[in-house]
């Protein structure tokens, strides 16, 4: 399930991020302590989090496909 988001604007996530797939600027990134997912615009602005992988997999490909502009 992806929850509810408020863009947010991050650093990146260059500590506490794992880096999954990359796209178009886009990232979807994995947290190495709660395992969690969450999807990076090009600007680093959070766009959706979630822990099912599956999901939040097609919501990366959703965004990356479409090239959505933020």
């Amino acid at each position: 399930m992806l929850f509810p988001n408020i863009p947010t604007k991050t650093l990146g996530g260059n500590v506490f991020w794992e880096t999954v797939l990359q796209r178009r600027g886009w990232k979807l990134q994995r947290n190495v302590f709660t395992e969690h997912f969450r999807i990076l615009d090009p600007r680093q602005i959070r766009q959706a989090w979630g822990y099912d992988e599956m999901e939040i997999r097609e919501a990366f490909r959703v965004f990356t496909e479409n090239q959505m502009n933020v």
